[in-house]
């Protein structure tokens, strides 16, 4: 059984990436727009003293979330949100870890920012949104677990989902064993494809939105999981959250699918239409 949903918005960050847009032209031209570094701005969203203590996972996160909500005809706290990433906010754990290691003292504004769901958690503060927040970890299957956890949060309430999902680069030791190079992360604004019919009384191919998608869960095979194509800059390859770049990525080609592995299952991504402008 395959489950529909609609992406109304998309925000992307990634070296050289700082929108939609540009993903798609670096899937078009394998090139980035332009330089590779990434400056994240404050995140203005926040009551000052959070904006001051906001780490660099939790900048990464507003800024993606900010730009799929300049698209999307949701307001932010209209949203459920599922918010996955493979190490959370590993440069905070890092910070904690070297001060049990020298001074023994671990700050509260450190540990505070340590749990996985603190970017949620800001988002929540930034924004007003008292929905429910779901934050998702499985190694490298986290992109795939949370798109699954999104969908079917959408189908199953109703209501729209904000999903995001994001790598934050790590240093030092912990960088050998989970090679996060480079910052990527999306943030995507979905619907089931049923309530978006019911609500707004119009065919999907009507609707304002980027695409309509079909998620399937098989049983795994070679074809699975396969390598991220070439398009995929090799210092992001490491990252659970580059692999939804990749499902972005169709859009510039107006169909296709991508694999997945999930457990001993394959969640499958298929591109059914593309709607709007991409």
């Amino acid at each position: 059984m395959a489950l529909g949903f609609v992406l109304h918005s998309a925000g992307v960050l990634a070296p050289g990436v700082s929108s939609l847009s540009e993903l798609l032209t670096l899937r078009r031209t394998g090139k980035p727009n332009g330089s590779e570094s990434m400056t994240l701005p404050a995140p203005m969203a926040l009551p000052a003293n959070e904006r001051r203590r906001a780490s660099h996972v939790v900048r990464l996160t507003l800024a993606c979330v900010e730009q799929a909500l300049r698209g999307s005809r949701y307001r932010a706290d209209q949203l459920r949100c599922v918010f996955a990433s493979d190490e959370g906010t590993g440069e905070v754990c890092e910070q904690m870890l070297e001060a049990l290691a020298t001074t023994g003292q671990v700050s509260p504004l450190l540990f505070h920012n340590s749990v996985h769901n603190a970017p949620s958690g800001y988002f929540s503060i930034a924004y007003g949104n008292r929905h429910p927040a779901v934050s998702v970890s499985l190694g490298s299957e986290t992109f795939a677990s949370g798109l699954l956890c999104a969908v079917s949060e959408a189908s199953t309430s109703e209501e729209p989902v904000l999903f995001v999902t994001y790598d934050s680069p790590l240093t030092g030791p912990i960088r050998s064993l989970l090679p996060v190079e480079q910052a990527t992360a999306s943030a995507w604004i979905i619907t089931s494809d049923a309530e978006s019919r019911a609500r707004h009384g119009e065919s999907p191919s009507a609707q304002s939105s980027l695409g309509a998608f079909e998620l399937s869960l098989q049983r795994a095979d070679a074809n699975c999981d396969q390598a991220p194509p070439q398009w995929i800059p090799a210092s992001w390859s490491a990252n659970s959250s580059a692999r939804s770049l990749e499902v972005l990525g169709l859009l510039a080609d107006g169909r296709g699918t991508c694999g997945f592995r999930l457990g001993a299952q394959c969640l499958r991504v298929t591109l059914v239409e593309t709607r709007g402008s991409c």
